[in-house]
């Protein structure tokens, strides 16, 4: 796990001088070792967090014996010692342990259609001297980032958009999106919030030449195509058990200590069961604790891990700490937080670095199998119909906020919006409560998305809705993990994300996909008929922080509230429209009730504060 950078300049030779402070500024990523290569008008550089192989000669840049090729690589691929015996047999020697090396003479021997046969994670970028190519690729479902930009000097790429701002770029917002950031959280597809700043798509190829001024994007993977092709699964049951427990097995490979995220749910719970299964020594768990908070679940996650041997790691924060662990988590990820739960995740990494260097994790679970409470909507059409009276009830009626939430989501009519919106805590009544109007309600690669997913499962829209949410929900889920994770110098891994688990669920009959109970059939009917009934019966609560009560009760946050409508974020795009002090006395009115979309406007203002603190920003010209 490491952070990669570069660029190519049309015109200039490359300078070091460059290259080190685009590396200097994605640091945490990898503070075991920093490598470059410079050649001519192209610079790749390498920071170093050290899992396989901790020796020096796994370093990176890796180069070819014959000078041809040049590879920066972040990830894992964990099937790497698979590789040994064809390649020795064509002739190649190894003079490292890791998996760079293999990756590096895969591509030598057999290209890019070697991605096919990858398992893990990964984003790399691929120099070949002699066709005076760059070739940049990302993993097949987003877990590794890599962002790109085209300027009138030429093409640079980092880790993390930080990488590209430090090698000169003007950091700006681009107001285009801050609609769907708005309603969405997230900034879906090759977009971003910054202006000008791209992210490569999951399971993308990009090939550059002529000094990057031409360029070619490829598909290398294509979910929908792979479930087809994938072959029949004769008992699935057992395949998942089976596949599941070689996921994680595969992700214990590592040369530094392994601990696990366990919230005390069914998905991470899991984990820690397949690896104390499989006969794994020196476990270790660790959980985020929110002591008298209803959606506490460290007391099940502490007894699970104790039943099992492992040693488990609850902790807390609160306070000004957790203000801090936020202010940080906004500094690391660059874009927006999305998920309100990044400043527990990375002081919970910063605890874990004591003692590991990798961290599993059960995200993916839910979008994969199908566990969010939320989809249970668009689970047969007879509880569509149902559910659509809920248009008919006075909201006098509706005690529970999970029940006005419904309504509000419900109201949207148009079945298409409401899967594209499944996520989301925003919603057009509450855009038109505002006073204000978007013109991407639908953005085009969500849209693009649910119709691939149409046409794979024609008939059924929880299937389709799992689809979409693999390409949206889940790669902000992903971009989460890293930055909170290798935020502290930490790997993270998903066992459920093996492409294995993946494309063989999505090829699966509906019937393992039915929404009773928790949902997670496949998970349910394998190795949760081995959990303890406190963990298969406990109801789905999922990370949260009572956001509601901070805001309006910590003093820094409270100042930042009463502050708000001084930000020059609410100059921009269709945010201008917004009375925001109307909104905040609205909230501190009902802060319960207001919170969803209140928090995106609390924490896109926050973010804006601390990103754009010294540097005036302006939007596009128009």
């Amino acid at each position: 796990m490491c952070g990669i950078v570069g660029f190519w300049q049309h015109q200039e030779p490359a300078s070091l001088g460059r290259l080190k402070n685009m590396s200097d500024a994605i640091y945490h990523r990898g503070p075991d070792a920093e490598g470059s290569f410079l050649e001519g008008k192209l610079a790749l550089g390498h920071r170093r967090l050290s899992i396989l192989d901790l020796s020096e000669h796994a370093n990176q840049p890796f180069h070819s014996p014959c000078g041809n090729y040049t590879l920066v690589y972040n990830g894992e691929i964990f099937n790497f010692q698979d590789f040994y015996p064809e390649l020795k047999a064509k002739g190649y020697s190894f003079n490292t342990t890791s998996d760079t090396e293999v990756l590096l003479f895969l591509l030598m021997e057999y290209g890019f259609e070697i991605l096919e046969k990858l398992n893990g994670f990964f984003a790399f970028a691929f120099w070949d001297k002699v066709k005076q190519t760059l070739s940049l690729a990302r993993d097949r479902f987003g877990v590794k980032p890599l962002f790109y930009h085209f300027g009138k000097e030429g093409f640079s790429f980092s880790s993390e958009p930080k990488g590209i701002f430090a090698g000169g770029v003007s950091k700006a917002v681009d107001p285009d999106h801050l609609d769907e950031l708005f309603i969405y959280r997230y900034v879906s597809g090759e977009n971003t919030i910054f202006r000008g700043i791209k992210r490569l798509l999951p399971g993308h190829l990009m090939t550059l030449s002529t000094n990057a001024e031409q360029v070619k994007t490829k598909r290398w993977f294509h979910l929908a195509d792979a479930a087809r092709n994938f072959g029949s699964i004769s008992k699935p049951y057992e395949w998942f058990e089976e596949t599941f427990n070689d996921s994680v097995r595969l992700r214990m490979i590592a040369d530094v200590p392994v601990g696990t995220l366990l919230s005390g749910g069914l998905d991470s719970s899991g984990i820690v069961l397949s690896q104390a299964s499989q006969g794994f020594n020196d476990l270790s768990s660790w959980n985020v604790m929110f002591k008298g908070y209803e959606h506490d679940e460290s007391h099940i996650a502490k007894r699970f891990s104790e039943e099992l041997g492992v040693n488990y790691n609850g902790h807390e924060f609160l306070g000004t700490e957790q203000v801090e662990l936020t202010k940080k988590a906004i500094q690391i990820n660059d874009e927006p937080l999305m998920h309100f739960t990044d400043n527990v995740l990375l002081g919970l990494s910063q605890k874990a670095k004591k003692k590991v260097t990798v961290l599993l994790t059960g995200e993916g679970a839910d979008e994969v199998l199908g566990g969010y409470v939320r989809y249970k909507v668009h689970y047969g059409a007879m509880r569509y119909r149902l559910l659509d009276l809920m248009n008919l009830v006075p909201d006098r009626f509706l005690k529970q906020d999970r029940l006005k939430k419904l309504k509000r989501y419900m109201s949207l009519r148009n079945p298409d919006a409401q899967m594209i919106m499944n996520a989301n805590e925003v919603y057009l009544s509450d855009i038109k409560k505002l006073g204000i109007l978007s013109s991407s309600l639908m953005p085009q690669y969500r849209v693009d998305i649910l119709e691939e997913a149409k046409a794979l499962y024609p008939k059924n829209r929880y299937r389709q809705l799992l689809y979409l949410e693999q390409h949206s929900h889940l790669h902000s889920l992903n971009d989460k993990n890293d930055r909170t994770t290798m935020g502290a110098s930490i790997e993270c891994r998903e066992p459920y994300l093996d492409y294995r688990l993946v494309t063989g669920a999505a090829s699966l009959p509906d019937q393992y996909f039915e929404s009773k109970g928790k949902g997670k059939l496949l998970a349910m009917n394998s190795f949760g008929k081995k959990m303890p009934d406190y963990i298969k019966e406990h109801r789905k609560i999922g990370l949260s922080m009572p956001w509601d009560q901070y805001i309006v009760d910590n003093p820094e946050l409270r100042d930042h509230l009463e502050n708000m409508h001084q930000s020059p974020l609410f100059e921009m795009g269709f945010l201008a429209h917004l009375d925001i002090k109307k909104a905040v006395d609205s909230f501190k009115a009902n802060p319960r009730e207001n919170l969803g979309w209140m928090k995106q406007l609390f924490f896109t203002s926050l973010w804006y504060r601390e990103i754009f603190e010294n540097q005036k920003v302006q939007p596009l010209n128009r």
